[in-house]
């Protein structure tokens, strides 16, 4: 299909400059019975249609409230026009880039059963690449329309995973037109970048007026936004990026390398690191006692890291790897909660027992291996005798034949676990072991 024998074609305008169209769109300009156009600033449309036959051309614009959606009244409208002959719209940029107009003409005219052409134009990454002398691709950007930032992120502390942008390569935004979108932006890449890091602000990039500025993350929210404005964020290094997940997950292959990791690393297995487990949980617990928050993320951090270590270990082996513990967890928390991810209701606590015992059923039927059996109490086998004795002998009572006063009754439990050590027994063994035969006496 060419640009002459289409119903509807849709043509990228670039920066604007007349001298950077293509052929196709100028052809395409001179064919068409209409010719509309999404604004453009600082754009002169007369010497860009200087060649069409039409004189009149007609602007599109739509609020964000419009029926619909909010371009849905404009494509139908530019849809239906085709209906006389064809027709062309002119699109600023490239038309395949955050244009929710571009995508709504095409889903229209494929449902009215009309011919559509999209003619390639000068991105606004082509532009700021050239601006800025880099290369999107070897990079790896990450590329965010602006706008779609603004409507996607909830307020408050409830916007945790749903920025996905990774401070290990470089970010692209777009479409920064207002301060709305600006203070969006900045809300989502303090997430993954420190406040001191640079932040490059592009105004207009391709024409004449372009201008560059540099700023940082920190007072992003105050910078100014424009119908022209984009936004690059250099990446962090890769160990730097402390951030993103992957980072912990990269430093703890890199801990185990056998060539040059670290010789402690490098030896550990998930039975050595099982004490140390134990030890950094109590730690975190440690930390929330004591309401200290900077020591909690502290600890759950080095909590973190043993379990890389331990998907480390197991990948090493063929046994699994860390994307499958993330995969594991994601399934089941939202296989449990279908009140909260598939619409169930639950509004009592019987609701949710009921909802739990079904999930729990399903998941004994379908599970690849059987998970190890609970000990006598029901609780997990490795769990310290001393803190399941109050469950237990909360159950099963025992008969005492005396109370002493608190200084006694320390004394004596105190006498009790020497006399356990200096027999040379474990002492949370013996008392496992005197609690399983209390209760199914």
């Amino acid at each position: 299909m060419s640009a002459l024998t289409a119903d509807i074609t849709i043509v990228g305008l670039g920066p604007g400059d007349r001298d950077r169209l293509t052929i196709g769109a100028a052809d395409a300009f001179a064919a068409a019975t209409r010719i509309f156009v999404r604004s453009h600033p600082d754009t002169d449309f007369g010497e860009i249609f200087a060649a069409a036959k039409v004189t009149d051309v007609e602007p599109l614009r739509q609020p964000d409230d419009a029926p619909g959606g909010r371009w849905y009244p404009a494509a139908l409208a530019v849809c239906e026009a085709a209906g006389d002959g064809p027709v062309a719209i002119a699109i600023p940029g490239h038309p395949r880039f955050g244009e929710g107009l571009v995508t709504d003409i095409l889903r229209i005219a494929e449902e009215q059963g009309r011919t559509a052409r999209v003619i390639d134009g000068i991105s606004v990454i082509d532009l700021v690449a050239t601006a800025l002398g880099v290369d999107p691709l070897l990079e790896g950007v990450q590329c965010f329309a602006g706008r779609t930032l603004v409507r996607m992120l909830p307020e408050g502390p409830f916007a945790g995973g749903i920025f996905t942008g990774s401070p290990r390569r470089p970010m692209l935004f777009t479409h920064v037109y207002d301060a709305a979108i600006m203070q969006a932006i900045a809300a989502s890449v303090q997430r993954v970048f420190p406040a001191d890091h640079p932040v490059i602000r592009i105004d207009a990039a391709g024409l004449p007026a372009q201008t560059i500025s540099e700023h940082t993350v920190g007072d992003l929210a105050d910078v100014a936004a424009g119908p022209m404005v984009a936004l690059w964020i250099p990446a962090k290094t890769e160990l730097e990026a402390g951030r993103d997940p992957r980072t912990m997950q990269q430093i703890s292959a890199r801990l185990r390398r056998p060539e040059d990791g670290c010789p402690w690393d490098k030896v550990q297995t998930h039975e050595t690191l099982r004490e140390t487990f134990i030890d950094e949980i109590y730690e975190v617990l440690d930390a929330i006692d004591a309401g200290d928050p900077a020591n909690l993320a502290e600890e759950l951090g080095d909590l973190f890291l043993l379990i890389t270590l331990n998907a480390q270990i197991a990948e090493e082996s063929g046994t699994f790897t860390l994307e499958d513990v993330y995969e594991s967890a994601a399934s089941k928390i939202v296989r449990r909660h279908p009140h909260v991810f598939a619409g169930e209701k639950a509004e009592t606590r019987e609701d949710l027992a009921r909802i739990w015992k079904r999930v729990k059923a399903w998941e004994k039927a379908n599970a690849v291996s059987p998970k190890p059996d609970k000990d006598f109490d029901g609780e997990p086998r490795s769990k310290p005798s001393i803190t399941r004795a109050a469950k237990v002998l909360t159950e099963h009572p025992l008969e005492v034949t005396s109370q002493p006063d608190a200084d006694a009754r320390s004394r004596a439990l105190l006498e009790a676990v020497a006399a356990v050590v200096a027999a040379g027994d474990d002492p949370d063994v013996v008392l496992r072991e005197a609690l399983r035969n209390h209760a199914s006496a």
